[in-house]
């Protein structure tokens, strides 16, 4: 980045990956309060409603694939 380089792919892949690690930590978190964790006002039901949120901001899972197969000449 420093060099003025974009690494487009190792981005890409990059929030491809941080993405689904948290909705997958938000996804545990749910089934470990069970019920609790739907209930309005609790931290983890606000994080597991946002979560597609943050996703999908700056382009979902598919978009971001795609961009990086487009990147790489797949």
């Amino acid at each position: 980045m420093q060099r003025g380089e974009v690494p487009v792919v190792e981005l890409s892949l990059l929030k491809v990956q941080a993405t689904e690690t948290m909705e997958y930590c938000a996804r545990e978190a749910l089934q470990i309060f069970g019920g609790a964790g739907f209930m309005r006002g609790n931290k983890v039901e606000r994080i597991y409603r946002e979560v597609r949120v943050y996703a999908i901001g700056g382009g979902s899972e598919e978009i971001m694939r795609d961009l990086a197969a487009r990147q790489l000449a797949l």
